[in-house]
C-alpha cells in the first residue's frame, strides 16, 4: 500500500506550472494589455511559439497564408483562443512521458484530455453562468493525478485489472483499494499547490463522481469525459469502468438521438486540434 508520504514527495518533484504561461494568461485578462507586450513574453517561450502558430495555420482558420510571427497569429486567434492554447501548451509537458499502468499508448491521456476541453466548452450551453476559460482549464487538467499515481501503478495494474473485471469494482474504488488513493485526489492535491482556483481543483478531484458535487464545473466535465470515451479518444485501460455517469446524464435530460448529436457536432473539432498538434 502506497503510503502518503511518498505521494506527497512525488508531488512536491512536480516542475512547478509555468511562470510565463501564468503572465501571460494574467495580460489576457488585463483591460489594456498590447499585442506587442503579450508576444514579447511568449517568445520567450519556444514550446509555446510553436504551439500557436501550430494552431493558428491549422485546417481550423481560414487564411490566404501562412501566419509565421506571433503578433499576427495572437491578433487572429483572438484572447479566448489564446488562453485556450496557452494552457494547452504549458499543461502538455506533464502528459508527455508514457503514463505506465493507465495508457496503451504515449500521449494518450494527453489527447484524451484535450478532447474533454474541447467537448467541455461546446457542453457548456447546459449551465448559466460559466466561465469558459476556467471549464476549458479544469477539463485540461482533470487527469493530472495519474502523472504522479503512473508511478505507482505500473506493478499494480493486474490487481487493478482484477477488482474491476473479474470481482466487478468501478476503476475508482480498485484504485483506491490497491494503492491507498485516487488519481483525482492526487490530482486535487496537485493543482492546490500550484494555487490552481477551487473550480478547477473540485473538477479534478470529483470528475468521476459528480453526484458527490453540486459544482456545474465538475458535472460539465464529466459529461464530457464520458462522450470522449464513448467518441474512442480516451485513457482506455480504465475505460468506461466508472460510477457517476447515469448521473450527468439524467441531471441534463440526454436521450440517446441528443448525445449522437452532440458527439458528431464535437468530433471533427476534437479530430482538427489533435492534429494540428501533431504536425
Amino acid at each position: 500500500m502506497i503510503q502518503i508520504k511518498e505521494i506527497l514527495e512525488k508531488i512536491d518533484y512536480l516542475q512547478p506550472f509555468s511562470k510565463i504561461a501564468q503572465k501571460a494568461i494574467s495580460i489576457l485578462y488585463s483591460d489594456d494589455f498590447t499585442i506587442n507586450e503579450l508576444s514579447e513574453l511568449i517568445e520567450k517561450d519556444v514550446a509555446l511559439t510553436v504551439n500557436i502558430l501550430k494552431v493558428v495555420n491549422s485546417a481550423a482558420y481560414i487564411k490566404t497564408r501562412e501566419i509565421t510571427n506571433l503578433h499576427s497569429a495572437i491578433n487572429m486567434l483572438g484572447k479566448k483562443t489564446m488562453v485556450s492554447i496557452i494552457m494547452m501548451s504549458a499543461s502538455e509537458k506533464y502528459f508527455s512521458d508514457k503514463m505506465e499502468g493507465y495508457e496503451f499508448f504515449q500521449g494518450e491521456i494527453w489527447e484524451h484530455s484535450l478532447a474533454v476541453a474541447v467537448i467541455s466548452l461546446e457542453l457548456s450551453k447546459y449551465e448559466s453562468g460559466i466561465n469558459k476559460d476556467t471549464l476549458y482549464t479544469a477539463a485540461l487538467l482533470h487527469d493530472i493525478g495519474k502523472i504522479v499515481l503512473s508511478q505507482f501503478v505500473s506493478d499494480e495494474y493486474k490487481k487493478i485489472n482484477d477488482l474491476v473485471f473479474n470481482q466487478n469494482k468501478d476503476f475508482i474504488s480498485a484504485e483506491k483499494k490497491v494503492l491507498g488513493f485516487t488519481h483525482p485526489i492526487v490530482g486535487a492535491a496537485i493543482l492546490k499547490k500550484w494555487n490552481f482556483s477551487p473550480n478547477i481543483i473540485e473538477v479534478a478531484k470529483f470528475h468521476q463522481s459528480p453526484n458527490l458535487s453540486d459544482n456545474p464545473y465538475v458535472h460539465l466535465v464529466s459529461f464530457a469525459d464520458y462522450i470522449s470515451f464513448l467518441m474512442g479518444v480516451s485513457s482506455q485501460k480504465d475505460g468506461l469502468a466508472y460510477t457517476g455517469y447515469n448521473f450527468v446524464l439524467k441531471k441534463y435530460n440526454i436521450k440517446n438521438n441528443e448525445l449522437e448529436l452532440i458527439i458528431a457536432e464535437t468530433s471533427d473539432k476534437v479530430k482538427n486540434l489533435i492534429d494540428s498538434l501533431k504536425k
